[in-house]
């Protein structure tokens, strides 16, 4: 007997939101990796040297520029 198949659907937007934050992460790792000075502000922040974050950001102006982008496209296109 072979065993049954249940048809699996996904909710598109719950795809396109995992998909959108796999992205983000992806792109947050590899900096991470990558980047010794982005690295070690960012252990600042998340020790409390830093409890603003406003070093880390500060530093990384590129990267908040990024994430301003990145989360602007997910509200205009993932908010329904």
């Amino acid at each position: 007997m072979d065993p049954v198949q249940l048809p699996v659907q996904t909710d598109p937007e719950a795809r396109a939101f995992l998909i959108w934050l796999g992205g983000y992460l992806a792109i947050y790792l590899l900096l991470m990796w990558r980047s010794p000075r982005f690295r070690d502000s960012f252990l600042d922040w998340i020790t409390l040297k830093d409890p603003l974050g406003l070093g880390f950001w500060r530093q990384n102006i590129l990267f908040a520029a990024f994430s301003l982008a990145y989360f602007a496209v997910a509200v205009l296109f993932l908010g329904g």
